[in-house]
């Protein structure tokens, strides 16, 4: 009977797999994080796919813009034209692309030993889940949602749990410029600056860590029943 062996992983893969994250204690700003976005073909992760990515590291509370990437991904399938309206990147444009396990090689490089940012979390990582999947690896640590932090922030300031806010809506509660909308790197970009914006305002009312802000979650159920 034949043994199943893993495939041979390529350098981004492999250094996501071995690195080690920060601790949970770890301050906010002295832990490594990497914002993350994607544009995808539709929603539904079981289904659609990954067409680009962005992703802005952050060390000691800073962008880091130098190590930022971004790439184009080649779908299996034929792009839905409500999709094309929403990021405008079109079949010819993705033609010379590589395909998913080759093309994510430099964003999971970039995320190697940083716990993941993404605004609306729950998206990134149902799709992150299953690219990983497909190179049998697994998805690893938290992934804090800049969309929960935003919202603690707001309930902090104004003393009532705030409903969902888009990253545009935050951005402009922060004063923070918005840079290309549904463009993968231009929306990792506009993240950052916000996760970075509304981490700091938190700080500034008691201590910040990997944990604190990656469980951001829990502390928004509780504002919203003692406070609704």
């Amino acid at each position: 009977m034949s043994l199943r062996t893993r495939p041979t992983l390529r350098p981004g893969a492999t250094a996501y797999a071995g690195a080690d994250l920060p601790a949970p204690s770890t301050p906010w700003d002295r832990a490594r994080w990497c914002v993350v976005d994607f544009e995808l073909s539709g929603l539904d992760h079981r289904r659609d796919e990954i067409i680009s990515f962005g992703a802005v590291p952050i060390e000691q509370g800073r962008i880091q813009l130098a190590q930022a990437v971004s790439g184009l991904v080649r779908p299996s399938r034929p792009l839905s034209e409500p999709s094309i309206l929403v990021h405008g990147i079109r079949a010819a444009d993705l033609i010379d692309a590589p395909l998913l396990d080759e093309a994510i090689d430099p964003l999971l490089a970039a995320m190697a030993g940083r716990i993941a940012v993404a605004h609306v979390a729950a998206v990134e990582r149902a799709f992150l889940g299953r690219a990983l999947r497909r190179q049998r690896l697994r998805l690893r640590g938290a992934v804090a949602d800049s969309e929960v932090i935003g919202r603690v922030w707001l309930c902090e300031r104004d003393g009532t749990v705030p409903p969902k806010r888009s990253l545009h809506e935050l951005a402009s509660a922060l004063g923070l410029p918005v840079h290309a909308e549904h463009d993968a790197l231009g929306d990792a970009l506009t993240t950052a600056q916000v996760f970075i914006a509304t981490a700091t305002h938190l700080a500034a009312l008691g201590p910040e860590t990997v944990r604190s802000l990656s469980r951001a979650e829990h502390r928004l159920d509780t504002a919203m029943r003692y406070r609704g």
